[in-house]
């Protein structure tokens, strides 16, 4: 059960002032807290949606074998969940200084060898891929930081082996609500290890089924900042009654937040210290 979620969908239905199903039905508020949140995530730039991967070079990422053209780069795929590119680096390695792949290019400058570039370290993104040039050793560790889309409001976590904590009793698990056989999910649980079926359970091996639901993922918007997703999904369901007065003031709200959200941070960025902008005017000036 979504607890939260659920909450959340009831709080919009509340500030509508629409108490009947018949009028709103709940999978309109769900529509509209889902196009709220896909606007915050498109327009904020905090940190709470930032993120950090890590992607090792292997041999199938170097389309190109030899590693000492001009042409040669690696490619590697997009983070699914991101929104904005913040920056792409290798990692350090012993004495050897991380790489900053600190210009982006067009696909057809990437490309052209004789394209002017200021930097020999560009990439560019092409549909789901990256282009990185030159092009990386295998095993090279790539660091990419980025802003991203959070789960989806009523993301539950899985019920899998690995989301059970065999020390913790079984009504304080970190990721798991026990539930019954009608409405759980089993796992197989022995005094070492637990298993999604019972093939998996050694044979030999005394086990117990046990029934679980899986808890809410944590969201920073439902969790944190309800308000702001509040705000976007009313201005969604004005739209939908064909209310302009409603939909006016509740998008209004909407932005006002995005806007204050990203103030806020850009203050907390120039705090504390020297800002430097680097920009490269393509010998324009």
């Amino acid at each position: 059960m979504a607890e939260k979620y659920d909450a959340l969908v009831a709080k919009v239905r509340d500030w509508s002032n629409k108490p009947e199903e018949s009028t709103v039905p709940n999978s309109v508020i769900q529509d509209c807290l889902d196009y709220s949140t896909d606007e915050a995530y498109r327009n904020l730039r905090i940190p709470p949606l930032e993120n950090t991967v890590y992607y090792t070079i292997t041999s199938y990422d170097n389309p190109t074998a030899d590693t000492y053209t001009a042409q040669a780069y690696s490619v590697i795929p997009v983070p699914t969940d991101l929104t904005q590119f913040v920056y792409i680096r290798t990692q350090e390695e012993g004495s050897i200084a991380s790489k900053v792949f600190d210009e982006k290019t067009d696909e057809r400058t990437f490309f052209n060898i004789y394209a002017q570039k200021y930097s020999r370290n560009n990439w560019m993104r092409k549909g789901n891929d990256i282009y990185i040039h030159p092009q990386l050793p295998v095993g090279t560790v790539l660091e990419i930081h980025y802003y991203r889309r959070l789960p989806a409001l009523n993301t539950l976590y899985s019920v899998v082996p690995a989301n059970y904590q065999m020390n913790v009793a079984d009504n304080m698990q970190y990721y798991l609500n026990l539930s019954d056989i009608d409405n759980g999910t089993p796992l197989y649980v022995t005094s070492t290890n637990a298993y999604s079926t019972v093939d998996e359970v050694p044979e030999g091996i005394s086990y117990t089924t046990k029934y679980f639901i899986g808890k809410e993922v944590p969201n920073w918007l439902r969790d944190n900042n309800e308000r702001l997703i509040i705000w976007g999904a009313l201005g969604n369901l004005g739209s939908y009654l064909n209310d302009q007065v409603m939909e006016q003031r509740y998008t209004t709200r909407f932005i006002t937040d995005i806007a204050s959200l990203n103030k806020e941070e850009k203050f907390r960025r120039a705090s504390g210290g020297n800002v430097q902008i680097n920009f490269n005017s393509n010998d324009l000036i």
